[in-house]
């Protein structure tokens, strides 16, 4: 898929090596009035014609069409929506993104850092009013500082004190100063520690977010036939000093189910399978005998330098809503903060657990995807345990989705939806729960 700004990089390289449209055109073999049209993003560009241009402009043709951070319109436009009295250009801000990236990165870095310190102070706020160490600490402190009041109140007032009461009240004192100190210790390491583990970031969820997105969301070590857990703290000893305990946790856990996959569904014959059965997930699970949210894991992860695979975003919850993995698309933006739009099929699909629902939807901007869930249950091991569902979606772009055929019809109804109701411009939608800023 062509991204809509490659017009405005091609247009920014050929200014910064100073040629002219013109000659660029002759060059490329094509008419000035197509390269116009194709700088302003009004026509689109692949194959000859894009291999011929990014020669002459003596750049690769990836770095032409690809995107290199996949969520950073989406969230100039969450940014739009936090400060919405500010009024931004919103409709502006795909060119915007795509003329100036550096400004558009660290515009959103800052939001994203403001969303996070606004999550932290919420958090801590939260903390101090429930936390029960908290409370009892406070709780014991006081009660030492009482007793210790009281005591030197006698002290003070009574004159006629024997020497023995009087060094018996000497040492209440002492012993309560000295729990005092230790409960005083004890909050003060309590913070530090807490400090310490979240000094780099508010949450663990963003930091494995960071991690995954470090690494593309792929782990090539570990589709090595030979691979093994070893691996994995191999791969986590470079990110410990950048990590927190808990994300470790989170990175450790999602990487032992990558290994778990790769070993029922080699990378190169998973790859010669899917291709076979048209990216098929259910043909493939049935193949490799495992579950859809195992198939839908590897087909998100599958296309890489030597496999040449759709592109394919995928998003798993949980029955709360909580993202629990995110790998969004460059045109299906998963939002990182709040809710989705509800009326995605992942949603939907928790009405109908273990029925795999095929849908076909539009975001506001009028682009399509194929939409593909299923709600499925976690392993459980004792009885009288109600099942823990988790909900896994694929999201398929509509010209990518030509891969998939036959088995995949493309003459369904489109269900209109957004990304999320303060961004989505929809305002008669049955499903909005809060007022969108445009």
């Amino acid at each position: 898929m062509v991204h809509s700004l490659t017009g405005t990089r091609i247009r920014q390289q050929r200014t910064r090596i100073g040629l002219s449209q013109t000659a660029l055109a002759r060059q490329a073999g094509i008419s000035t009035s197509y390269l116009n049209l194709i700088e302003h993003n009004k026509r689109g560009i692949a194959g000859k014609v894009l291999l011929s241009l990014a020669r002459e402009l003596g750049v690769p043709a990836q770095s032409l069409t690809d995107d290199t951070d996949s969520g950073l319109t989406t969230a100039l436009q969450e940014a739009a929506a936090y400060l919405p009295k500010e009024a931004p250009e919103t409709a502006s801000l795909t060119e915007f993104a795509g003329r100036f990236p550096g400004w558009s990165r660290l515009l959103a870095a800052v939001f994203r850092k403001t969303q996070d310190q606004d999550t932290a102070i919420a958090e801590l706020s939260d903390r101090l009013a429930h936390d029960p160490f908290l409370a009892e600490s406070l709780h014991i402190m006081l009660s030492n500082i009482t007793a210790i009041r009281s005591t030197a109140e006698i002290l003070r007032s009574v004159e006629d004190i024997g020497r023995d009461q009087t060094s018996r009240f000497h040492g209440a004192i002492h012993d309560e100063s000295k729990r005092l100190s230790e409960a005083a210790q004890a909050l003060i390491d309590y913070f530090e520690k807490d400090i310490g583990e979240n000094a780099r970031t508010a949450t663990p969820e963003e930091e494995f977010e960071k991690f995954l997105s470090k690494h593309d969301y792929r782990f090539p070590s570990l589709d090595l036939p030979d691979a093994d857990a070893d691996e994995i703290d191999v791969l986590l000893v470079d990110a410990a000093r950048s990590m927190s305990a808990p994300t470790r946790k989170l990175a450790r856990r999602m990487m032992q189910t990558y290994l778990d996959d790769t070993k029922i569904m080699p990378l190169s014959a998973f790859a010669a399978s899917a291709l076979a059965a048209d990216y098929n997930p259910s043909a493939l699970a049935a193949e490799f005998q495992t579950n859809l949210h195992a198939v839908f894991r590897r087909l998100a992860g599958l296309k890489r330098d030597g496999v040449a695979a759709p592109a394919i975003g995928l998003q798993i919850v949980n029955a709360a809503g909580h993202a629990l993995l995110r790998h969004p698309l460059t045109d299906f933006p998963l939002p990182r903060h709040g809710n989705a739009c509800p009326l995605w099929p992942i949603y939907q699909s928790f009405t109908q657990p273990e029925r795999p629902l095929l849908e076909w939807i539009e975001l506001p901007n009028g682009k399509q995807f194929v939409a593909l869930a299923v709600a499925l249950p976690r392993e459980t091991k004792a009885f009288d345990v109600p099942p823990d569902y988790r909900a896994a979606m694929l999201v398929i772009p509509k010209d990518q989705a030509r891969s998939f055929a036959p088995w995949l019809s493309n003459t369904q109804t489109v269900r209109q939806v957004g990304t999320s109701c303060r961004i989505c411009p929809r305002e008669n939608c049955p499903a909005r729960c809060e007022a969108t800023v445009f």
